[in-house]
């Protein structure tokens, strides 16, 4: 059973119109007397536990850049047979456990920093690339966009 120290209470408005009740009088204080406080008895009060916080939450985001260094954005490459080689820039290295996945317009076309593509169509392709780990939790993407220039049949 808890008890409180003060039976007495007093009720204060400020200039904002908000209540405020307080223990301490003051000048426009009207006193409250609470003649028994109401209480209720816990048999089982909840024990509160702390969830340690994992790992990946302590960390700052491992990668700091992830780029396509070829083809640049906006680049235009002029392949008549359709030969295209994508590399892709990660730093710091990758981990262990992490692997990169490249896709040209939304399918997968390889994994790793480096692939090589022939008979691309022409036009123009997007190319995404991600960082996955391994529970294939995406960690750091990146896009790029080029054209393909290739002579006509």
């Amino acid at each position: 059973m808890c008890l409180l120290g003060a039976e007495t209470i007093y009720k204060t408005v400020d200039e904002n119109g908000n209540i405020i009740f307080t223990d301490k009088p003051s000048e426009d204080a009207e006193e409250i007397k609470i003649e028994k406080l109401q209480t209720i008895d816990n048999p089982n009060p909840a024990k509160f536990k702390p969830t340690p916080k994992t790992s990946e939450e302590d960390k700052s985001p491992i990668y700091k850049t992830f780029v396509v260094t070829s083809p640049e954005n906006g680049a235009g490459i002029r392949s008549n047979i359709g030969n295209v080689n994508i590399s892709l820039s990660l730093e710091p290295a990758l981990s262990a456990g992490h692997k990169m996945i490249i896709s040209m317009d939304g399918k997968e076309v390889g994994t790793g920093s480096r692939v090589s593509l022939q008979n691309v169509d022409r036009g123009t392709h997007t190319i995404s690339a991600k960082v996955v780990d391994g529970d294939a939790k995406t960690l750091i993407s990146t896009t790029s966009t080029f054209s393909l220039l290739r002579a006509s049949k």
